[in-house]
């Protein structure tokens, strides 16, 4: 028997963020991250397989992602009878049991076999997702369509009748899953929530209990009401590219090869740590000693996260260059084995790099759906890894209360731009500073007159109330009107990110 062969399956959420915001209360997302982490977590998951396969040690941790790993005996590798009789046995019990617990969520499953999780997750696993080659696993159809619709989703049949606060409420299955105190799902230290309240040392009592009780706790600047969230979604860029270099340099480099594995791990905690520091850094976690970021979604690269709107960009600036300062340190040591392992070869196109990731921030009214908030996050980080091919840390945003649900008419801006990780204001963050002094009328004016007559008129409106000085750096050469700001940032993005950059 080959000790170090394996097959490996994972199993998980499909479309998990808008899973999670398929109830547009913070308190039935809140259940639903409750009983993802809680049915995925390893005590349940190796009660489940009971002893078909092992939870796989060298996966990270990823919110609704299950990774077994079973030994292969000689004679049996490749697609034997015996393994694949073997993970359809495991893949039958963790899709039955996820269903259980969450039964209106999108499953899939995957394998492949390999002498290590991380080549065979970048040559096998990876590519057969992508090409949809995995076990589906999709909630029931309703057979009934007269029955009456759940009264939280609107989306499935309903079939039960549940107390929700002061009413009876008609519920689906999902959602009468959903029907859980915030006392018990917020403080549960498998969700990221609950770990986030685990190490700031809080407990659940202050958690809020609506999207809207999380809105106003921010900063309310000049009389305005805090009623505004913003929802953030973040992904590593290159991390793919990454792991493919590595797990294929491994195979051949022994350093390289026990190494791996630490990265590895070093990489998949990062988002967390990432996400503890960004959180530590704003200022209602110091002034209030309360959680003020509800995370949605904590797996792999991959983050979501809703906060008080004028805390956003301070958290998005600390959380993208902490993260990149933590995936710098953790591929310090075999980045320059693997670029002369594949400058050696010829090595493929683009070369690995140090990965980093994008955010994309959805600004909008308290009352605004969290699903389309969620939808239009993921629509902006798209934008943000598209303009830069996903090779820097970059940043795309909306207001959709100041510019509408399309798409933003700005483009999406690098990070370097906002934070260039000295510790000192770049010259586009120390101009945002100067431009939120202007007032919120005044600023609106120079938005109007932007758009109407470009950035000629928008000058000549400012220097005509005295704040030229504020809007300066933010214009082409007005002698010739071409070229790029001096300070990075055009005017129009400019006054969209001053709504809500007084935190920062």
């Amino acid at each position: 028997m080959s000790e170090d062969h394996y097959a490996y399956v994972d199993t998980g959420a499909v479309r998990i963020q808008q899973y999670l915001a398929r109830t547009p209360t913070l308190r039935g997302r809140r259940a639903a991250s409750h009983r993802l982490a809680e049915a995925t977590s390893r005590p349940v998951i190796e009660r489940v397989v009971d002893g078909l396969a092992e939870v796989n040690p060298e996966a990270g941790d990823a919110d609704g992602v299950v990774s077994l790993r079973l030994p292969v005996p000689e004679g049996a590798s490749g697609a034997g009878e015996w393994v694949e009789d073997r993970v359809r046995r495991v893949q039958d019990r963790v899709l039955a049991h996820l269903r259980q617990s969450l039964p209106a969520a999108e499953f899939q499953s995957v394998w492949g076999e390999g002498t290590s999780y991380l080549s065979v997750y970048a040559t096998i696993l990876r590519p057969r997702t992508r090409r949809g080659e995995v076990r589906y696993d999709l909630p029931a159809t309703a057979e009934f369509p007269a029955a009456s619709l759940c009264r939280g989703c609107r989306t499935d049949p309903a079939v039960e009748v549940q107390k929700v606060q002061d009413e009876r409420l008609a519920l689906c299955l999902d959602c009468a899953m959903r029907n859980v105190a915030r006392t018990r799902t917020a403080v549960n230290p498998l969700t990221p929530e609950g770990w986030l309240r685990e190490q700031l040392g809080l407990g659940g009592d202050d958690a809020v209990d609506n999207f809207s009780d999380l809105a106003a706790l921010g900063a309310p600047a000049g009389g305005r009401k805090a009623n505004h969230l913003a929802t953030i979604a973040v992904d590593g860029n290159a991390f793919g590219v990454f792991f493919s270099a590595l797990a294929q340099a491994a195979q051949a480099d022994p350093g390289l090869r026990e190494a791996k594995d630490q990265v590895s791990r070093d990489l998949a905690s990062a988002a967390r740590e990432a996400l503890l520091y960004a959180t530590l850094e704003l200022p209602l976690t110091t002034e209030r000693e309360q959680l003020c970021v509800v995370p949605h979604v904590v797996g792999g690269d991959d983050v979501v996260v809703t906060l008080p709107a004028d805390q956003a960009w301070r958290f998005v600036r600390f959380y993208l260059r902490d993260f990149a300062q933590r995936v710098e340190k953790a591929t310090a040591g075999v980045l320059p084995a693997l670029t002369a392992w594949q400058e050696e070869r010829g090595g493929p196109s683009p070369a690995p790099t140090v990965p980093t990731a994008s955010a994309g921030v959805v600004f909008a009214h308290a009352t605004h759906p969290i699903g389309l908030q969620v939808e239009a996050a993921g629509r902006c980080l798209s934008s943000a890894k598209g303009a830069f091919r996903g090779r820097l840390a970059s940043v795309h945003w909306q207001d959709v209360t100041a510019d509408g649900p399309d798409a933003p008419g700005h483009p999406p801006v690098e990070l370097s731009v906002l934070d260039d990780g000295t510790g000192r204001p770049t010259a586009a963050a120390s101009a945002l500073d100067g431009l939120v002094r202007i007032p919120a009328s005044h600023r609106t004016r120079l938005a109007e007159a932007l758009r109407s007559g470009g950035p000629v008129t928008a000058a000549v409106q400012a220097d005509r109330v005295g704040h030229l000085a504020a809007v300066r750096p933010f214009l082409p050469p007005l002698h010739r009107l071409e070229g790029h700001p001096p300070c990075g940032l055009d005017l129009g993005a400019a006054l969209g990110m001053a709504r809500w950059w007084p935190c920062a």
